[in-house]
C-alpha cells in the first residue's frame, strides 16, 4: 500500500513539474501600432530583437487593448 501512495505521489509531482514549464513559456511583445492584421502578419516573420534573438523561435500577431496588431516572439 506505501508503494502505491509513493508511486502516485511521484506520479503527480512529475505532472506538476511539467505544467510549470509550460506555463512559464518565454514570449516578448516586439512591434505594435499595426492597424491590420495583414500587415503585422507580413512583418512578423521578419522581426528580429537585439537581445537573444536566438531564443525566439515563433512569432504571433495579437490584437491589442489599444485597437491596434502587436507582435509578439515566443520560444
Amino acid at each position: 500500500m506505501g508503494r502505491v501512495i509513493a508511486a502516485g505521489a511521484l506520479a503527480l509531482g512529475g505532472l506538476l513539474t511539467t505544467a510549470v514549464g509550460v506555463a512559464h513559456a518565454d514570449e516578448v511583445e516586439v512591434e505594435g501600432n499595426y492597424s491590420s492584421q495583414v500587415g503585422c502578419e507580413a512583418d512578423g516573420p521578419h522581426v528580429e530583437i537585439t537581445h537573444n534573438d536566438n531564443l525566439y523561435t515563433h512569432w504571433d500577431c495579437r490584437f491589442g487593448p489599444d485597437g491596434f496588431w502587436h507582435v509578439w516572439l515566443s520560444n
